[in-house]
């Protein structure tokens, strides 16, 4: 129900979420998804036409990927599913064949460099040059975009000097419009010098729980960018997931090059270290 008590659904990704906390409050140890596909792929199939599909997944990963805008499934059942330890097998409703578990983190997995890639091409790019470089600017910043209700992705600030910093961070375009204006609004009281926005980008990623006790994954993602000739706008990582921005003209091609570069083309048993 809505706050008014209303009968309501729980929109994109609802009958998801919906079965993962049934399967939750059942005690069931597998929720099954049916779906339009045969599983979860190491990447858009659409976009990659040799993606292969993953077996297994842990929950970290499937949501880092939802996050950056793998479709098959929603990132609030992830969370369920991680959270009361229910699997969830994602199989295809047209096929009587397995499709892919999502599960708990298992030593294994950490032998697999990266599990998967996205591209996210509604994207755009907001820089703040030379804010003041002095505590609770960038808090002042990101409250004002929270109350337009901006959702920000990436976030990257540099120190320049002592007294300047910049400060950039990635929206989705559809937002990109609310973010310009609370930006223009707070600008004068952090001192910001200009600000610079990039609506011809997008971000390309990879991401895999082998990155915690593996090294190389950096220079081997970037080498591959570099061979393609895709030029790094910026770049921001967590634990298991690095993330470039390039141009969007330049967007398949930087997928295809870190595709092949991580043989997501491959069963996992077949891939080289």
């Amino acid at each position: 129900m809505d706050i008014n008590e209303n009968i309501t659904t729980l929109g994109r990704g609802g009958s998801d979420t919906s079965a993962v906390a049934i399967a939750a409050a059942l005690g069931a140890d597998t929720c099954e998804i049916y779906t339009d596909v045969d599983g979860i792929y190491t990447t858009d199939p659409k976009l990659f036409r040799k993606a292969a599909k993953i077996d297994r997944i842990s929950y970290d990963e499937m949501l880092e990927l939802a996050s950056l805008g793998a479709g098959v499934m929603h990132s609030r059942a992830v969370e369920f599913g991680k959270k009361y330890s229910v699997q969830i097998h994602v199989r295809s409703s047209m096929k009587n064949a397995p499709g892919t578990i999502i599960t708990a983190e298992v030593p294994q997995m950490e032998g697999i460099l990266v599990s998967g890639a996205t591209v996210q091409k509604k994207m755009a790019k907001i820089s703040l040059i030379g804010v003041e470089n002095k505590p609770g600017n960038a808090a002042k910043i990101f409250s004002h975009l929270a109350s337009a209700r901006v959702v920000v992705n990436d976030i990257v600030q540099t120190e320049v000097s002592d007294e300047k910093a910049n400060l950039s961070f990635t929206v989705g375009s559809a937002d990109l419009e609310a973010a310009q204006k609370a930006v223009d609004e707070i600008g004068d009281d952090v001192n910001c010098d200009k600000v610079f926005v990039r609506s011809d980008i997008a971000e390309v990623s990879v991401v895999g729980v082998g990155m915690r006790t593996h090294y190389g994954v950096a220079e081997r993602m970037f080498s591959s960018l570099a061979k393609a000739k895709v030029n790094i706008d910026s770049i921001t990582t967590s634990e298991i997931r690095i993330s470039c921005i390039v141009d969007k003209d330049q967007a398949d091609a930087a997928l295809a090059a870190v595709c092949k570069a991580f043989e997501l083309d491959k069963p996992v048993e077949k891939r080289t270290a």
